[in-house]
């Protein structure tokens, strides 16, 4: 039992450094990471504040123009690949991709991102690989998926063409970053000034994917050339609303964020860059350490619950004159050996529970190791564990005196300081086994309820096909769109069909619409959130319209339908009010038709916002299909059936569909992460808790083996004594419930804080967790006690 629980103990650790440690390690190994800055942007509007990763494409040509002291001014734009050609050649066939959005990550930089960036240059020179727009610069691993049977020096000066009209050569090679980072580039273009560039809106659109990183001597060298672009964007600002070409009030201010802040600034909005908090890196490392430490303490029960059964070694030695030194020795040495045991048993045991997390830890992160690093703190681990555990159980070994002993016939007294001192790790232990055990089910409440909850339409048995790019640009989409819906309406097994952007999602869609009330008074602007639908659109998902009417086809917006938000935000006093009244932007203004019912359009994080329904024939690219409910078994015969038809309108395009139900789940991972990451905290804080206490209850036992022999013998039952043994032990464990309840109740009510619509902390989740540990722990005495109770008195009696 003693290697089991420092297993656990060693091997959770070990889990949670694998994963601590990669997030930790982003830019770690970048030699210029303390000098480079992020420039991002942070829009205001109706008091809603929000950071976004990228910024207006001329805000980097004025400062490049400019520079302002800075040492490097590098743009990192992403390129939108479409296709990918790769002419045929001697030794190389024909090539055409159709890649995914991850798969190209093409970017628009320039010569000064490989100064920036340093690469390992297998082909080619930094300095020229880049100062023409001919040009493009390969990673390792995207120059063999082009060129599979080319040598690098063969691959330079291949031609690829980019969506059938931009030709490149291939003038670099550079190794694949082997470190975890954030620049997740594998083709570089030279980035160009366009017409569209210098166009004076442009300073208003901001792409996520227009990222721009700067370095400099000093972090004051860059706030001040980040002051001086603010200035000049306020100024096209003010002459932007001059001309009226901005149809909604916002704000935008430039700020500047050091590198290795990035992976971990989780408020910002960034798609495809993973981040993680520093309060979970930190919750992380303090649960490892809660889990070795539990373990450290229950290795100390036992062993101590030992020293007892030893007392015939320990007199003998001690009268034939071993010293303290010796046996603290003695001791330690005997904690290192089954440290190490545990040590060993760990590195299997680890690789277990990391199958068992699944996706809690990416490829990329069991991929990672930095041995330096694994040695360090893997070999401070087992120190720390050997000292902790091993010291108590040495020293107490080291002061028992032998006269004691034997004037106590052989029966090693453990004073009442010792036994609290037992009892108060108990203690402990449980309290932290209750914190994961009450913490789990409340969290476990929370999710089901965000999952569960009424969202204010009909989300079950619906899947989404969404229509390609390549698709909606082809020729004659919007006739065969239509056509595709009616034979799918037909499928046998399908109840309904209907256009639209799903009404839950973490995309979204947003503007500011104004409203100008009848007496001339000032507008009313709102930022209002759009979705497009079809006619189909309200009856599919069973919204509710509580006032007017539906929306009728037409190839361009004619109305609006909006939520009761909406009409509380523009000052209704009621649904009935609102229609007729027109709404919108400047020369975009239209009716409002209808009033629907509230409904969750975004995650629980956020309120029910503004919304408006529209109906626009061009947006109309996502199939929503309802199945019956009541023929599940038959779903992928009715699936395949949809496939089919599907093939025979976009017969180029795989039929790729999911069910609507897991995509909202899947917004909802990070909780889902944290509950099973909690989940199995708890069973091991249990598991570990148990173990210190049957080693307590083994001491316990025996140290009390003389009274239950005498209790027998005058009559006691079986149960009697049981009862008698487990009472004291109760005690403690209801000792640490009282003593953990304020710390969860404030734990989970901070945590819950963060959502805008959440279950109320009930006295149930504390019931079922006291319960819990008060069933564990009983399992665990219950043996020694009933094995005591059972005992034949006449042993215990004739040994005294």
């Amino acid at each position: 039992m003693n290697i089991l629980g420092l297993t656990i103990g060693i091997s959770s650790c070990w889990v949670i450094y694998k994963y601590v440690s990669y997030e930790l390690s982003f830019e770690k190994e970048l030699p210029k990471k303390e000098s480079i800055y992020r420039i991002i942007s942070h829009f205001k509007a109706e008091g809603r504040d929000d950071l976004h990763s990228g910024v207006s494409r001329p805000i980097y040509f004025y400062l490049k123009a400019n520079n302002f002291g800075l040492d490097e001014v590098v743009p990192v734009f992403r390129y939108f690949v479409e296709t990918v050609t790769i002419p045929a050649t001697n030794g190389q066939e024909k090539k055409q991709e159709e890649p995914t959005f991850d798969e190209t990550a093409t970017i628009e930089t320039d010569k000064d991102y490989f100064n920036l960036i340093e690469y390992n240059w297998l082909e080619g020179n930094k300095e020229t690989a880049l100062t023409s727009p001919h040009q493009v610069v390969l990673t390792e691993k995207r120059a063999k998926h082009y060129f599979p049977k080319l040598s690098n020096a063969e691959i330079l000066g291949k031609t690829i063409i980019y969506n059938d009209s931009l030709k490149k050569e291939v003038s670099g090679i550079v190794a694949d970053l082997s470190y975890p980072t954030e620049f997740t580039g594998q083709e570089f273009i030279l980035i160009r000034e366009t017409e569209r560039d210098k166009n004076l809106r442009t300073w208003t659109h901001t792409n996520g994917q227009h990222k721009l990183y700067v370095s400099a001597q000093s972090e004051g060298i860059v706030h001040q050339a980040v002051q001086k672009v603010q200035q000049f964007s306020d100024a096209k600002w003010i002459e932007i609303k001059n001309k009226e070409l901005l149809d909604y009030n916002f704000t935008r201010t430039l700020i500047t964020m050091p590198l290795l802040e990035s992976h971990f600034s989780t408020a910002m909005m960034e798609r495809d860059v993973p981040k993680t908090s520093k309060r979970i890196i930190y919750s992380l490392i303090g649960v490892g350490i809660f889990l070795l430490v539990l373990a450290c303490i229950n290795y100390i029960n036992l062993s101590t619950a030992q020293l007892p059964q030893r007392h015939k070694e320990i007199g003998i030695r001690k009268t034939l004159g071993g010293s303290k030194r010796s046996f603290i020795l003695q001791m330690m040495c005997e904690t290192a050996l089954v440290v190490l045991i545990a040590a060993f048993l760990s590195f299997f045991v680890s690789q277990l529970g990391i199958y068992l997390l699944g996706d809690l830890i990416s490829e990329s992160n069991k991929a990672y190791a930095d041995p330096t690093l694994f040695v360090g703190i893997m070999g401070g681990l087992l120190i720390f564990t050997i000292l902790f555990a091993g010291l108590y159980p040495s020293w107490m070994m080291g002061k028992v005196n032998p006269i004691d002993i034997f004037r106590s016939k052989n029966l090693l007294a453990v004073g009442k300081e010792k036994i609290n001192l037992r009892k108060g790790l108990i203690i402990f232990q449980f309290i932290i086994a209750q914190i994961f055990i009450v913490g789990a089910i409340i969290i476990g409440q929370q999710l089901n309820y965000v999952v569960k909850k009424d969202f204010g339409f009909d989300k079950d048995a619906v899947i989404l096909a969404q229509v390609s790019y390549k698709i909606y640009k082809s020729k004659n989409f919007q006739s065969k769109k239509h056509a595709l819906l009616d034979e799918i309406r037909k499928v046998p097994g399908v109840t309904n069909v209907t256009f639209g952007s799903e009404p839950f999602s973490d995309n979204y869609a947003s503007g500011e619409m104004r409203y100008y009330p009848a007496d001339k008074s000032a507008p009313i602007a709102r930022t209002v959130y759009t979705k497009t639908i079809d006619t189909a659109y309200l009856n599919f998902y069973k919204l509710e319209l509580i006032a007017g009417s539906n929306l009728i086809p037409s190839d361009t917006t004619n109305g609006l339908l909006i939520n009761e938000t909406a009409v509380r935000a523009y000052g209704f006093k009621t649904p009935e009010e609102a229609i007729g009244k027109v709404i919108g932007q400047t020369n975009r203004m239209y009716p409002i038709v209808g009033v629907i019912k509230d409904f969750h359009s975004r995650d629980f994080y956020t309120p029910i916002e503004p919304t408006a329904l529209v109906y626009d024939e061009r947006d109309l690219q996502m199939y929503n299909i309802k199945l019956d409910n009541l023929k599940k078994s038959d779903w992928p015969n009715i699936i395949e059936n949809i496939q089919q038809r599907w093939s025979k309108f976009f017969p180029s395009e795989e039929f790729s569909y999911k069910f609507y139900d897991e995509l909202v789940l899947a917004l909802y991972k990070k909780e889902q992460q944290l509950a099973k990451m909690t989940n199995i905290s708890t069973g091991i804080a249990i598991l570990i808790s148990c173990l210190g206490l049957f080693g307590l209850a083994t001491l316990s036992t025996f140290q009390r083996s003389k009274e239950i022999g005498i209790r027998k013998v005058l009559g006691a039952s079986v149960s009697g004594i049981v009862g008698m043994l487990s009472k004291d032990f109760v005690k403690l464990i209801l000792l640490a419930f009282v003593i953990a309840s304020p710390i969860i109740y404030w734990a989970c009510s901070k945590w819950l804080n963060d959502f805008v619509y959440r279950i109320e902390i009930s006295w149930l989740p504390f019931l079922l967790g006291g319960m819990l540990a008060i069933f564990a722990a009983m399992l665990t005495i219950g043996y020694q006690a009933v094995k005591a109770a059972r005992a034949n008195p006449v042993d215990s009696l004739r040994d005294e």
